[in-house]
């Protein structure tokens, strides 16, 4: 995702993370009525994420502009927290969304893969 002056492409990060979005979405456990709970927090995470992203002027950020630079910082850094919640085994992640930390959650290999792709640069 890095540009050769050191900057994040962020038209692909978009679309990364719409591919990462879509992922969630297609996911056996987030059929209603009842979708997952850590599902659906990790998916909320992410969407709030992504608006955050969508509201960086990409203009600025390409100028050096210090706002837009520290809004994709953020960006990047919720990505790599939500791939770490994604890899987590503990059963922190599930006693903080309300489910059975004995019984975690398969985000399956799409979701992960795509979390994953994220965080390269």
């Amino acid at each position: 995702m890095s540009a050769q002056n050191g900057t994040i492409d962020i038209s692909r990060l978009d679309a990364k993370m719409t591919e990462l979005l879509d992922a969630f979405e297609a996911h056996p456990q987030m059929e209603p009525p009842a979708p997952h709970p850590t599902i659906f927090f990790l998916m909320d995470f992410i969407r709030n994420t992504h608006r955050v992203l969508k509201g960086v002027n990409a203009e600025a950020y390409a100028a050096g502009d210090k706002t837009a630079r520290e809004q994709v910082e953020e960006v990047v850094g919720r990505n790599q927290f939500a791939c770490m919640l994604l890899n987590d085994s503990s059963g922190e992640l599930s006693l903080m969304t309300g489910s059975d930390p004995s019984n975690p959650v398969d985000f399956g290999a799409d979701v992960k893969a795509r979390a994953r792709a994220l965080t390269e640069r």
